[in-house]
């Protein structure tokens, strides 16, 4: 399994973790949003969306309760969670020696603390880049799936729209080295019905909202020519995972994400 290579069965464990923590904090479901590499297989399930191997859970400190950072860390710990140096991390040990990390974190304004972190109700939270969007504009799915010590749970959970996970995308596109991200805006204006005209209109307001501008414009940079590093990364974790031609898939990434730019108007 390569760097970029999530293998069936590693992406199965996260995902049972996925929904073993929000069956867990599900009485806090109103104040957090799954976000990361989850979010395309919420949104298109059985799409052959390679998932991910980790959690991240967005925070919004305009609506936390008081003290909930230590009943969401106890909740956690109680269900066989494991606490970390960082405070805003959790590690989920499985049969076998599988691993799966859990993250809190919050947007760049939330609370006090640092530049790189947040300083929420005792726990240091990392700031991530972005996330503000999916704080700002969210929407409820219901998804169902198995736990890790079986049983299947029908939850409801908070996710970014589709148009402000595609923005938080580029954003990381354009801060560090991960073809993932590429893949997983491929995926997305690919998989969405009615492809790219469609999926244009559900941007709406949020195209004025400053870190959307600066997500579309990486977006536009990366995927700009079709040997720019948008559609061969999107390209090489397709292909690598689902096979089929590097070359054609290449071409679709860039055609793809060029009629969406095109709709955008960007």
């Amino acid at each position: 399994m390569t760097e970029h290579s999530q293998g069936n069965e590693s992406a199965d464990i996260a995902r049972s973790v996925l929904i073993d923590v929000l069956t867990i904090l599900g009485r806090f479901r109103d104040k957090m949003v799954v976000v990361g590499g989850w979010v395309p297989e919420l949104y298109f399930p059985h799409s052959g969306h390679i998932g991910s191997l980790d959690v991240d859970l967005a925070l919004n400190p305009e609506t936390l309760p008081d003290h909930v950072y230590e009943t969401i860390q106890r909740d956690l710990i109680n269900n066989g969670y494991q606490s970390t140096d960082m405070t805003n991390r959790f590690i989920k040990r499985l049969p076998g020696g599988s691993e799966v990390k859990v993250d809190l974190i919050t947007s760049e304004t939330g609370g006090r603390g640092s530049n790189s972190h947040a300083y929420l109700q005792g726990m240091h939270v990392w700031r991530a880049h972005g996330i503000g969007l999916a704080l700002d504009f969210h929407q409820e799915l219901t998804i169902t799936g198995r736990l890790p010590e079986g049983g299947v749970n029908t939850i409801r959970v908070h996710v970014p729209t589709i148009a402000a996970f595609i923005c938080i995308k580029g954003i990381t596109l354009s801060e560090r080295k991960k073809p993932k991200d590429a893949y997983d805006i491929y995926f997305c204006v690919a998989n969405y019905p009615g492809g790219p005209s469609e999926l244009a209109k559900q941007f709406g307001s949020i195209i004025e909202h400053e870190l959307a501008r600066q997500g579309l414009q990486a977006i536009k940079e990366k995927f700009e020519s079709i040997d720019s590093i948008g559609p061969v990364w999107a390209a090489q974790v397709t292909v690598e995972e689902t096979g089929g031609s590097e070359e054609l898939a290449q071409r679709d990434a860039f055609e793809q994400l060029q009629a969406m730019i095109k709709e955008l108007g960007i």
